[in-house]
């Protein structure tokens, strides 16, 4: 499973290089010179450092590299709002995420604000390991309106919030990159990349290119086992029932789904397409594919591009939905496992919990806890509010288009054995994106899987 987060980790080899770009726009609009006719995101009373007794809260993250930086700069400003509350930043190390997670709950360490993966998050909420955040959302009278539904409904579980937004799980499976040389240079409009399914995949036999012994030297797509979340998305489908107890691998838009990823890996790609791309982002970047199914995180690399004096002529076009079905509509996927939030454990003292809580809203609301902070990732925002800084669009000719694609996400489902069910579908659809295995018996497998999950999940659960 792809994680956005570790892609750029200092200690996975690709490392947040420090963007001149950014650096240059470093100026981000904090105190509310935004020109907007919306209303700002209301800022929290502040508090006098005597109304309150010191308290220290151990916050564990994986914000490293340049990104640690940034978050001591949010600390600071959370400081001078709240005075009285101490955030003793802890960065984590990488390797065996998930476990140091678990563990730390299982032996009652675990500190006063956790970061972790969303599919853990819904986890420790099954286990009565965390609080929910409802009754300090309503307390606070924090409106979600102000985030993306997406954001919002990918934490919602049993009835509860158990965090808020912090940037995105949005804005990662809801586009697509594409090079505009490559369709100027084959006399396709660059401004308007295809939308539909059949449009997609005539544009795509457009844009291939083989040398004379047959091998290719650019190719439009290269087919992966994530796309087809993608195509169910936007052909009206869900990978589940309405009640989460019931798998829809084996319904009709799903189906379709599947047929038309082992198209686009048989037709349009071919079987010399894997090898040939081994590593997507890095083809992408040289030129040699045209379009990537990618998260926002490749911006940044992008940028840096551009600003090495290497520009790629790019933009992002909206998830291709099925044409002919009237019910279709381009939706992205929020959501996959990776997914991450900040929270609470059970059993703090009142004290420590208040001040965890604050520390989250600011986190996850603020204009510098996901306002500066997103801007500086090169990230957009959870929050709608933020994301209308113009000096995004200084450095990301198509942010509005990603805008537009957040808008359209809906959230995976939020159960905690959703990184089971993806990890099912990815693993049994290699063969099919390639254009090698049939999708009728993928979906068949996929389906038995799937329906084992929810029944063993439901059976534990008793309920």
């Amino acid at each position: 499973m792809r994680c956005e987060l570790c892609r750029y980790s200092t200690s996975s080899g690709g490392g947040w290089r420090s963007s001149q770009a950014w650096g240059r726009l470093a100026s981000f609009a904090l105190a509310g010179a935004i020109a907007v006719g919306a209303a700002a995101v209301p800022a929290a009373p502040a508090m006098a450092a005597t109304d309150h007794r010191p308290v220290t809260i151990t916050f564990w993250n994986w914000w490293d590299g340049e990104r640690a930086t940034f978050m001591k700069t949010v600390i600071e400003h959370f400081h001078e709002q709240y005075p009285w509350i101490t955030v003793d930043s802890k960065v984590q190390g990488w390797t065996g995420v998930q476990a140091k997670i678990m563990s730390a709950f299982a032996a009652g360490v675990a500190p006063e604000v956790m970061m972790a993966p969303r599919n853990q998050i819904l986890a420790l909420a099954d286990m009565g390991a965390i609080i929910p955040l409802t009754k300090y959302i309503q307390r606070d009278k924090v409106d979600l309106s102000m985030f993306y539904p997406a954001e919002v409904d990918a934490f919602r579980y049993a009835g509860q919030q158990w965090t808020l937004p912090l940037p995105t799980v949005t804005a990662n499976d809801d586009f697509y990159f594409y090079n505009k040389d490559a369709f100027d240079q084959a006399g396709l409009d660059p401004n308007h990349p295809p939308e539909t399914w059949t449009s997609f995949e005539e544009v795509g036999l457009k844009l291939n290119r083989r040398d004379g012994s047959g091998k290719y030297t650019q190719l439009f797509v290269n087919p992966g086992p994530h796309m087809y979340l993608d195509f169910l998305f936007s052909n009206g489908g869900y990978p589940v029932s309405s009640d989460l107890r019931h798998e829809a691998i084996s319904s009709l838009r799903s189906k379709e789904a599947l047929n038309y990823l082992y198209e686009l890996g048989a037709k349009v790609a071919g079987p010399q397409a894997g090898p040939f791309m081994a590593s997507n982002p890095n083809a992408f970047l040289k030129g040699k594919l045209v379009t990537l199914f990618e998260n926002v995180s490749l911006v940044r690399s992008l940028v840096d591009m551009a600003a090495q004096g290497q520009p790629l002529n790019w933009s992002v076009g909206l998830i291709p939905y099925n044409e002919k079905n009237p019910d279709a509509r381009s939706t992205g996927v929020a959501a996959r496992g990776f997914g991450w939030g900040y929270v609470i454990p059970k059993g703090l003292p009142p004290e420590k919990e208040e001040a965890a809580w604050l520390w989250i809203k600011f986190l996850t609301t603020d204009k510098y806890g996901t306002g500066y902070f997103s801007f500086m990732m090169g990230r957009p925002s959870p929050v709608k509010y933020w994301n209308q800084n113009p000096d995004y669009r200084k450095v990301n000719p198509a942010f509005d288009r990603i805008l537009a694609a957040m808008e359209t996400d809906r959230a995976l489902p939020a159960i905690p054995v959703v990184g089971d069910i993806t990890d099912a579908i990815v693993n049994n659809l290699w063969g099919v994106a390639a254009g090698t295995a049939s999708p009728v018996d993928a979906g068949n497998n996929i389906a038995k899987q799937v329906q084992n999950i929810l029944d063993k999940y439901w059976a534990k659960a008793g309920r």
